[in-house]
């Protein structure tokens, strides 16, 4: 079976989007962003806790 694409060669220098400026907006989300990761984290931390204490028997 034949490739019918080209393998591209690794290119160490392209590690993709440089990171965006440090602007007060890109602050504000990036607050927002870790507001909402740590609530989700916190609530599947919990959550299984908590049905488990209600739930036992």
């Amino acid at each position: 079976m034949e490739k019918d694409f080209k393998e591209q060669d690794p290119n160490d220098d392209d590690w993709g989007n440089p990171p965006s400026p440090w602007t007060p907006e890109n602050r504000k989300k990036a607050f927002r962003a870790q507001l909402v990761i740590g609530a989700v984290a916190s609530l599947g931390i919990l959550l299984p806790g908590l049905l488990f204490w209600l739930l036992r028997t």
